[in-house]
């Protein structure tokens, strides 16, 4: 017996499709209602019906909406669509989007067992010849490629493959710039009780059509599930720095119209634009780093990863002298009194702080601080094991016990300081020595001063005069000086235009790249390329 499930957001309307189905044709298994595409979804998992017979216009989930994501989900299933008479065109796009057949309104009983009279018998002839479901190649040809990407990803192995990948499903991703966003499902938008007894790949599933077709209208890229409670997307983008900007407005787009038709929030975090695709992990890790902050920051929100990283770490007052002693004895490896020094952290945290959220916004922080230290000296496998950063946040915040937080606080930070005690290694506690190591990963972007200042935590104006005294020149000559030396370089061994090389190692313009080279050489760069090859030539 073929099984149906009825969407409707009228109840007298379900109940009189019912009616009449089940007085004119008995064969016909009815095994669940529902008021609009969300909830639909969550039937469609339990029951998994043959047939589909759903409204157009429905509050959060339209049945266009519903039809594109369940035919995702249930390749199998079919669809017939109901629609007013002014609803005809979308009743077209449904048929264009694989729709079975449509009924218009008022629905005439001859016309409704007509259409149920040719679905079920395609029902038993299908059954006749076999009893399993088949994915269609092209959609079993995209889940592969979004696998092979997702696991590429974990293994941070990204190649040329995954680009050949794409283009087998008809995405040509052959602009010179990458970025990547990771948008995750608020969960507080959810009722808990919905959340529970819902499938969470549903929600995820409705999110990644969303971001593609979203995609598909302004950009070049490919979005995908990426985990039970993310989905990504990668952009292709001919400019970083417009490819940036028409990022964020797409992400902000998604986060509004997802909120408008569906009454759901997703925080969305955006990394920064790479060249070349073998450089997609680190805008992705960086986007994934930005989405950690909601912890801090609340939820409902487009989340940039410089902004982020730049303005909301450490930004609260607090008193200095404690939490140096505790940040002193890790990055020493000195595991001596580190339990001490942790308890007298969260005790000062808690008797200072307003809010259980603003300890959490610190302890979380403080996390977020080491975790990126320890992935930068290799050091985070030993530390955390397999536990996932994001994972540990959110359980951090649900503490709400004092005592637990100091627990857990003890273990975390004091097996950090065994893990450098044990590798004889020892995290920069110099903020000038950190200062330097961030300026030669960051030099060829627009940093200032005042940005490696709050990098370090300290004011700007002291800290120039530290750098002036330990570094024998002052920050703006430091940096001009690795600037100028990676020029050199460039213009001495490869044939990149001299705007190219402007651009690639941190100057602003090529006016300005020229002034500050021949200030620091004598020669405007073309001519320094010129006297480097002939130099060259003669030693052949």
């Amino acid at each position: 017996m073929p099984t149906m499930m009825i969407v409707d957001d009228e109840a007298i309307f379900r109940r009189g499709l019912r009616a009449m189905i089940a007085a004119s044709d008995k064969e016909w298994d009815i095994v669940a209602d529902a008021r609009d595409g969300y909830e639909a979804l969550e039937l469609l998992e339990q029951h998994r019906p043959d047939v589909v017979l759903t409204d157009i216009r429905m509050p959060r989930m339209d049945g266009l909406q519903l039809q594109r994501i369940a035919r995702e989900r249930f390749p199998e299933l079919q669809v017939v669509v109901i629609s007013g008479y002014e609803d005809f065109t979308y009743a077209q796009q449904s048929m264009r989007s694989g729709a079975r057949d449509y009924l218009m309104k008022p629905v005439e009983r001859e016309e409704l067992l007509r259409v149920l009279s040719s679905v079920k018998q395609d029902w038993l002839n299908k059954h006749k010849e076999h009893d399993h479901d088949v994915v269609p190649e092209g959609q079993e040809l995209r889940q592969q490629v979004a696998a092979q990407l997702v696991a590429g990803i974990m293994q941070s192995n990204v190649q040329q493959m995954h680009l050949d990948l794409l283009s087998q499903i008809g995405i040509e991703l052959t602009d010179p710039y990458y970025n990547c966003m990771v948008i995750k499902l608020d969960k507080d938008s959810v009722d808990n009780d919905r959340y529970r007894t819902t499938d969470p790949s549903l929600f995820q599933l409705y999110i990644q059509q969303f971001v593609q077709e979203m995609i598909q209208f302004r950009m070049k890229g490919f979005s995908f599930v990426f985990s039970d409670t993310e989905v990504a997307a990668l952009v292709n983008l001919p400019d970083a720095a417009e490819g940036e900007r028409q990022l964020l407005k797409l992400a902000e787009s998604v986060r509004m119209q997802i909120k408008s038709l569906s009454n759901l929030t997703v925080t969305i975090g955006v990394g920064r634009p790479v060249k070349g695709f073998e450089s997609m992990l680190t805008t992705f890790r960086e986007a994934q780093m930005a989405l950690i902050y909601r912890l801090v920051v609340g939820g409902d929100k487009v989340l940039e990863y410089e902004q982020s990283v730049k303005h909301q770490l450490f930004q609260s007052e607090r008193k200095k002298w404690s939490w140096e002693a505790l940040e002193r004895a890790i990055n020493e490896g000195r595991l001596h009194g580190i339990d001490d020094l942790v308890d007298s952290v969260i005790i000062e945290l808690c008797q200072q702080a307003q809010t259980p959220e603003l300890v959490h916004q610190q302890i979380c922080k403080l996390l977020i601080h080491y975790y990126e230290r320890s992935e930068d000296l290799g050091l985070t496998k030993a530390w955390l094991g397999g536990r996932d950063i994001r994972k540990l946040l959110i359980d951090i915040c649900s503490i709400s016990s004092r005592g637990e937080l100091m627990e857990v606080s003890r273990q975390l930070f004091g097996s950090l300081t065994a893990v450098i005690a044990a590798g004889n290694r020892q995290l920069d506690s110099d903020p000038v020595a950190i200062a330097l190591h961030y300026i030669e990963q960051h030099y060829v972007e627009p940093i200032t001063l005042t940005d490696i200042a709050e990098h370090v935590y300290l004011n700007s104006a002291y800290f120039s005069t530290l750098f002036k005294q330990k570094v024998g020149k002052t920050f703006i000559e430091y940096v001009t000086d690795l600037r100028i030396e990676d020029a050199k370089k460039r213009l001495a061994s490869t044939d990149e235009k001299i705007a190219s090389v402007a651009d690639a190692t941190g100057f602003s313009n090529i006016r300005h790249f020229n002034r500050v080279f021949k200030n620091e050489t004598g020669l405007v760069p073309k001519e320094y390329r010129e006297r480097v090859r002939q130099r060259r030539y003669k030693h052949i």
